[in-house]
């Protein structure tokens, strides 16, 4: 199939299909890399007026946080077949992993450069920064989920999928709804399915669900082994519903050996979440905002705790101790593992005989030499301290007689 830009350049695909979906695939450009483009299987009747309106948006032209990132893959041109139905549209090729690669460890150390807790807070918070700014541009994202935000190694975000976002044309304001939801992200009132016109709050239920999952290692605060049997094979939609929450209501789930409890949120965090699907169940205005997580997220970033044992282990300082050592000494996986070093190879010099090292040892100090030799470096630091004190009152003494 031959597809053009309004223009009547021709656009060629690549031959990678970067993504698919119900909707359509994502194909790579053949003369570029910068871009890529999504094609509809079945493009709706006003596809073309949409994505000219969403061309018009203030998000079409923001940047990002550096010049290698973007905050959202908005489409930039459409694109025609040969009888001038638009069958999809340019957006720029955004570097990363979807979010939910962060939930498994393993995948998580190849998706980000620092896989840490506190990276994991970050992300956070510049999720929700992102979706504070498009609510402040009038735009509803709708669509929210960890599949549709991707993580750069960085860890910055970047939404895709923004062409199912609900907007008002800023030119004719004719408002263009989202028709597509993630049930198990949705708050109670859409039932899953976008029938109408959506507010912000409903983004900040799916935040919340997202920065839950994200510091409590995938676990969905919606989901887990129901304490009555009749809600066994309850989905995270049907939970959502009955609002079924591991936040609220502890009491309605059956604790499971080896998952993430609640206790590992911080007080501000659990707070937050509490008012979302407590009160913000049925009062979508009792919800935080995205501006309300971002602030809480970068507060708790400067209340996190060191391990003692790995550096990677860290936990809000409100705990009696590393949640992370605990969880391994009850026989459970490592969620943060130490850093794989790299073997140190020793090159023998010329001359030096075989065994002995060529360089003095980089091996740590006995505990002993270590405790005598901060002892010394300590007592050269205050007699040098005093030594200074005393001249400088030297100095004053003798300005002070010929004055």
């Amino acid at each position: 199939m031959s597809l053009y830009l309004p223009s009547g350049r021709e656009i060629r695909l690549g031959d990678k299909v970067l993504g698919s979906g119900a909707e359509g695939l994502v194909h790579d450009l053949a003369d570029t890399k910068d871009l890529c483009a999504k094609i509809y299987l079945d493009p709706a009747p006003d596809l073309h007026q949409r994505l000219i309106a969403l061309m018009r948006t203030e998000p079409a032209s923001w940047l990002g946080d550096h010049p290698e990132h973007k905050y959202v893959a908005w489409p930039r041109e459409p694109l025609m077949d040969d009888t001038g139905r638009t069958r999809g549209f340019l957006m720029p090729l955004v570097e990363g992993e979807p979010l939910t690669r962060l939930f498994d460890p393993e995948v998580r150390a190849g998706a980000i450069e620092e896989p840490s807790w506190r990276v994991l807070i970050s992300v956070g918070a510049r999720a929700a920064r992102l979706l504070g700014k498009l609510h402040a541009a009038g735009v509803v994202m709708g669509d929210v989920s960890a599949a549709n935000i991707l993580v750069s190694p960085g860890g910055h975000v970047t939404l895709i999928d923004c062409d199912t976002v609900q907007f008002t044309d800023p030119v004719t304001q004719v408002l263009y709804r989202c028709e597509k939801l993630t049930p198990e992200y949705a708050p109670p009132a859409s039932n899953g399915s976008a029938t109408q016109v959506l507010s912000p709050s409903h983004d900040a239920f799916s935040l919340a669900v997202l920065i839950c999952q994200l510091l409590m290692e995938g676990e969905h605060p919606f989901e887990g082994v129901p304490s009555n049997p009749a809600d066994m094979d309850a989905l995270a939609s049907d939970n959502i519903r009955l609002q079924n929450n591991r936040i609220v209501f502890p009491e309605r789930f059956t604790p499971v050996p080896g998952a993430i409890p609640v206790s590992v949120l911080p007080p501000e965090i659990l707070r937050l979440a509490q008012a979302c699907f407590g009160e913000g169940h049925r009062n979508p205005d009792a919800r935080p905002t995205p501006s309300a997580w971002e602030s809480a997220l970068e507060h708790v970033g400067f209340e996190l705790m060191g391990c003692r044992v790995n550096d990677r282990h860290l936990y809000h300082n409100s705990l009696p101790g590393c949640v992370w050592c605990a969880r391994m000494a009850q026989g459970f996986d490592d969620r943060y593992p130490l850093r794989r070093v790299a073997p140190r190879i020793v090159i023998p010099q010329q001359g030096v005989p075989p065994g002995q090292a060529p360089w003095p040892s980089m091996s740590p100090l006995p505990q002993q030499e270590v405790a005598q030799k901060s002892a010394k470096d300590y007592a050269r630091v205050i007699g040098l301290w005093i030594a200074i004190t005393v001249a400088v009152f030297i100095v004053l003494a003798l300005l002070g007689s010929l004055l």
